[in-house]
Order: C-alpha cells, then sequence, then structure tokens
C-alpha cells in the first residue's frame, strides 16, 4: 500500500468511505462490517471517513473498530445549522465513535461553515481533533472553497475528482498544492457507475504491463 501525507498524517491512498455501506445497525450487518475493518488492515488502510448525515454510520464504524482504534485515522463531518446544533452534533461523533479524540473534523458541503470553524478551531486548541477541513460535492462552490482555504483556517479539502469531473484541476488542487492543504478525492468511480458502464470493454490489455488488471485501476491510476 502507498501512503501519502494528508496535512500531518501518512494516509493509505486509498481510504473506506461509510455512506450507505456502514449505515447499519443488526448485528449480522455489523459482523459484515467487522470483516471489512480486517481487510483494512490486512491490506493497510488506515484511513476510514465518515459523516453525522451517514445515518448510523459513525456509530457502526465505532462498534467495528473497537479495539484497533489505533491503527487507523478517523475522519468525520458536522452538517447542520447554527452554533449549538452544531456543537451537539459534534459531541454525538465523538460518542459515536466511543473516542475522545478525531483526527479529521470537516464542515460537510459547506453548511453553516462560518458557523462551525469556531467550534472546531477551540477543538483543535483542546487537543480534541487534530485537523479540520470542508467538503463541497458542486462546481459552485469552490469559490467559497478556496477563499476559505486562503485564510489560513483549513487543513483538508475534500472534493470529487475523476475522469469526467475535473475542474478542481483549475483552481482547487494548484491553491492546494500552493498552501500546502491535504486533498481527499471522493468519488473516484462516481459510486461505481463507471466501472459498471465499462464492464469489459474496450479491452484492457494494453494496459496490463502496467500492472492494471481492472477498469477501476484504471480510471485511479495517475
Amino acid at each position: 500500500m502507498e501512503y501519502r501525507k494528508l496535512g500531518k498524517l501518512d494516509v493509505s491512498v486509498v481510504g473506506l468511505g461509510t455512506f450507505r455501506t456502514f449505515d447499519v445497525t443488526d448485528e449480522a450487518d455489523l459482523a459484515q462490517r467487522r470483516q471489512i475493518i480486517d481487510n483494512l488492515l490486512s491490506n493497510g488502510i488506515n484511513f476510514i471517513d465518515s459523516a453525522a448525515w451517514y445515518g448510523a454510520s459513525e456509530k457502526a464504524v465505532g462498534t467495528t473498530i473497537k479495539g484497533k482504534r489505533d491503527q487507523f485515522y478517523l475522519a468525520t463531518k458536522v452538517r447542520i445549522e447554527g452554533k449549538k446544533a452544531g456543537e451537539q452534533q459534534i459531541a454525538q461523533s465523538f460518542e459515536n465513535f466511543g473516542v475522545d479524540y478525531i483526527d479529521l473534523f470537516q464542515v460537510h458541503n459547506l453548511i453553516d461553515t462560518q458557523t462551525h470553524l469556531p467550534t472546531l478551531e477551540r477543538l483543535k486548541e483542546e487537543g480534541k481533533i487534530g485537523m479540520i477541513g470542508v467538503t463541497a460535492m458542486v462546481d459552485d462552490a469552490y469559490p467559497e472553497v478556496m477563499d476559505i482555504m486562503r485564510s489560513g483556517r483549513i487543513d483538508t479539502v475534500q472534493i470529487p475528482y475523476n475522469v469526467v469531473q475535473r475542474t478542481v484541476e483549475e483552481g482547487v488542487l494548484p491553491l492546494a498544492e500552493e498552501l500546502g492543504i491535504g486533498v481527499m478525492v471522493m468519488e473516484p468511480l462516481k459510486k461505481g457507475r463507471y466501472v459498471k458502464e465499462l464492464k469489459g470493454e474496450p479491452d484492457l490489455t494494453p494496459l496490463k504491463e502496467f500492472g492494471i488488471e481492472t477498469w477501476a485501476q484504471a480510471l485511479i491510476t495517475e
């Protein structure tokens, strides 16, 4: 497994996203998720990203990494309007994970960012979180994202980036490099759609000399 810097962390280039997949509460489902966690460890994957908005995902992550917390970096997100509501949701994330420290806390899709940033900055100063980030899903949000990046208040950004969605190459990615801000890529396969559409065509044989055997590998390889 290859590792890269995300802020001050050395994270695996492939991490685990938990939207929908970890939104489970049944014990049989949790047992399957424990196997996923074991598979992550077997393959050197050390980064898990969740969110308060992902239903039961945070709690499922907390349950399935019990006893293995020190082998993972945890990231999550606050998504709600209002200072008090934000503080409550953030506190609930700590409880859901069953931890007293979260490596990266992000403002989800820029929802009430200016309200939540002071709360996250206070928690960072108190040593309860390691880094602060923002996430954005649409091109129209990137000017605001870049303004926040220039403010010096965040350590990471999370944006969609794949063979079709490449707008971030025009501004967000160069600015992140200039400022030393970590980048997390979401939807590299567009929720799997690109792989399903390709199936066996076109022929991958010309890429085998580069160690590429699947379209998933091809689509995320630099």
